[in-house]
């Protein structure tokens, strides 16, 4: 039988991806056992992964050594159920960490998967208890991908944004935005850390980091304006606190609230005056004030609700007048003893 000259190319096509295919093996099979490099997925990980979205093939693909395959195919899967509008259905998720556990060292599956939880998932559900827990996946999901990728600035920001932007916990944002900019980074990194360091507040560390953007680039119009702005508004009451004359200090801020008494950095750093002189009552009101006045303010009602259960005081919700009663009386000058 005479065979044409497509059949011919079929079967050397056939003939040199198996070639290929067992080059790749060896290379595959080297790595994992000489260098130990790509792990096999261990069996015990199977039990981890969503049953509906891992199918024979991606089974097979995985404990064959392709890993990275099998996770390109679930990741496509994920965005067909975007595609879908099932982006926030439970199996969505499954085929997230299916994935993670597939490939842990592709970054955008720990990313989006962490964004997914914080964000997405969080404004799915009212309940604070469900919130929370959600933000605890989110920021352990964060963690476990750093634990794969510790030499890479990405996961590092995404976690310190997270705690910036979702958790307000600045403390924990600094740290891990600090940690980000060990690797080559994005320079707006830095400006972002002064930015955590002035909710906190810690204008020191604040100044510094502005400080350090404008060495770096003169030009940076934005590190140039939050300097003058501390530097105007809050510096002098720092600087006073700091010193431990917390009724100047009060006095000295308190020239600038008069004129903006929902100022968020100002607030902040009021009530942290108040907690140092001693005055838990005042850093209460005064940290309610700041949470009450702005809705994204998680990290002052955090600060209340621990001064609360600190004192045994309950944690009520606003009253009507709330802000301006408030306003009033913390704004009220602090008499030196």
């Amino acid at each position: 039988m005479r065979l044409n000259v497509s059949t011919i190319a079929g079967i050397l096509a056939v003939v040199v991806l198996f070639g290929l295919l067992q080059v790749s093996l060896k290379s595959t099979n080297y790595d994992r056992l000489v260098l130990g490099l790509n792990r096999p997925m261990p069996l015990t990980k199977i039990v981890d992964f969503d049953p509906t979205a891992v199918t024979g093939v991606v089974i097979g693909a995985a404990l064959g050594g392709f890993r990275e395959v099998a996770a390109t195919m679930l990741w496509i899967k994920v965005d067909e159920r975007w595609d879908e509008g099932k982006g926030t259905e439970a199996g969505t998720l499954g085929l997230m960490r299916s994935t993670t556990l597939l490939d842990p060292h592709w970054l955008e599956p720990w990313r989006i998967m962490g964004w997914h939880l914080a964000y997405n998932l969080y404004v799915e559900t009212k309940d604070p208890q469900e919130q929370a827990v959600l933000l605890a996946k989110s920021i352990a999901c964060l963690k476990e991908g750093i634990s794969w990728n510790p030499d890479v600035y990405d996961l590092y920001f995404e976690l310190g944004w997270t705690y910036f932007d979702k958790i307000k916990d600045f403390e924990n944002a600094a740290k891990w935005l600090e940690s980000s900019i060990q690797f080559e980074h994005p320079e707006y990194i830095e400006r972002l850390i002064a930015h955590a360091y002035e909710r906190l507040p810690d204008i020191d560390k604040a100044l510094d980091w502005y400080d350090y953007c404008l060495k770096r680039n003169p030009g940076d119009h934005t590190a140039a304006g939050a300097t003058i702005t501390i530097k105007e508004r809050y510096l002098r009451s720092w600087r006073l606190y700091k010193a431990k004359q917390y009724d100047a200090a009060l006095n000295e801020l308190n020239y600038y609230m008069l004129v903006s008494p929902q100022d968020q950095i100002g607030l902040h750093l009021m009530a942290t005056i108040y907690e140092a002189k001693g005055d838990k009552r005042k850093a209460y009101d005064t940290w309610m004030l700041a949470g009450h006045a702005r809705a994204m303010d998680d990290y002052a009602r955090f600060k209340a609700n621990a001064l609360a259960t600190e004192n045994g005081w309950p944690a009520p919700p606003a009253p009507r007048q709330f802000l301006e009663k408030s306003s009033r009386q913390l704004a009220a000058p602090t008499h030196t003893e």
